[in-house]
């Protein structure tokens, strides 16, 4: 259980290694990239902008470097290159750091360590020392469990470390998987003061599960929903949801569509070959659990769940565009490339405020897809 201590830092076991291994994903992705006023001098200009392939002005092509970080050090580079792949929530409990598997190298680290996942306290990645960027919630009111009613730190962190290693170790299809953990949503959602403490709650919801994904028990045990409430989490899985995410991207962006020939390049290319994929698959979810911004941005934790099922349904999306444009079975590099490609959606273009507003309905199980 992480301790009240801001000072401390966290991340996935898969992360903890992570260094820069110069594939130059984020050099040559079309940014825009703002120079603070104390770098301009260093850079020489306010702004450095992309040209017309994409590539940053101050990327070496023939070394596959960045000039700054090669000739001054990572501390000349402007903010929004010194943080990237860093993706971090800083709150009462410390400061949690994934990373934003756009960048190859992150993508590479899901598949690079052996065993099942776990948030480690002090990855050598990131230092205590470091400055972090991201969603800072140190002064303000822990996520919620429901519209009307918080989390306290620890049974958030017991749900969040759930989530992680649900994922993480469990076995099973991803879909059923996600719809476990939705039940398990709604227990926690249901407690209220006559059951006594949420912590007493929390544990009590969470320990048949956690037994079951160490082997103590022969499944994880299946916790039943509202037939209206896991349509809904399992329409988050299909097309209309791809289109209702990408309508979330600001319109001076350019986002992807929906592949055409969707249902017949899934079942040629992906279907007969996700569930062999179905570990990785669900290591990418739980990275997306992990330091989520989303339980404070959102109205409770049904949210966390919908994000977690868009997330799934982006990527067989993906998976299938990428495998019908090679004309290629879906494998681990696909997958990768697919992981990729929902993060660059996910994190990078979609507009956070409008994708809580949209996912947010599902808090009051109003059908997320009515007047969206």
């Amino acid at each position: 259980m992480p301790n009240m201590d801001s000072a401390r830092v966290y991340a996935l076991n898969v992360h903890a290694r992570y260094a820069c291994r110069h594939s130059g994903a984020c050099c040559t992705a079309g940014w825009s990239i703002p120079v603070e006023p104390a770098k301009q001098a260093l850079l020489g200009a306010e702004w450095l902008t992309p040209s017309s392939d994409g590539a940053c002005p101050q990327l070496d092509r023939d070394a596959h470097r960045c000039r700054v970080h090669r000739d001054h050090g990572e501390a000349a580079l402007p903010e929004s290159c010194r943080h990237f792949p860093r993706r971090s929530l800083l709150d009462p409990r410390g400061t949690f750091v994934s990373l934003s598997h756009f960048c190859p190298t992150a993508a590479s680290l899901l598949v690079e360590t052996d065993g099942p996942l776990s948030i480690v306290d002090g990855p050598a990645a990131f230092p205590q020392d470091r400055v972090y960027d991201g969603l800072d919630a140190r002064h303000g009111w822990p996520p919620l469990l429901r519209p009307d009613v918080l989390f306290d730190y620890e049974s958030f962190s017991m749900w969040e470390r759930f989530l992680v290693a649900a994922l993480g170790s469990s076995a099973g299809d991803v879909s059923s998987t996600l719809t476990r953990i939705a039940g398990i949503a709604e227990r926690l959602r249901a407690w209220s003061v006559e059951h006594g403490p949420l912590r007493a709650w929390t544990v009590a919801a969470l320990a048949s599960q956690i037994d079951g994904m160490r082997g103590r028990t022969q499944s994880l045990v299946t916790v039943g929903l509202q037939d209206s409430l896991e349509q809904q989490y399992r329409a988050l899985l299909g097309p209309e949801a791809f289109v209702s995410v990408c309508a979330t991207v600001p319109e001076a962006l350019t986002h992807p569509t929906v592949p055409d020939h969707l249902d017949e390049a899934d079942a040629a290319w992906v279907a007969p070959h996700w569930s062999d994929h179905a570990g990785l698959v669900r290591r990418f979810l739980a990275s997306k659990a992990f330091a989520s911004w989303t339980p404070y941005q959102s109205r409770g934790i049904r949210t966390h769940v919908a994000e977690l099922f868009v997330a799934a349904g982006v990527l067989r999306i993906e998976c299938a565009r990428i495998c019908a444009n090679q004309s290629v079975a879906l494998s681990q590099e696909t997958l990768l490339d697919a992981i990729r490609m929902t993060d660059w959606l996910l994190v990078h273009l979609a507009d956070r405020e409008r994708l809580m507003a949209w996912l947010g309905r599902i808090e009051t199980n109003v059908q997320v897809f009515a007047d969206a």
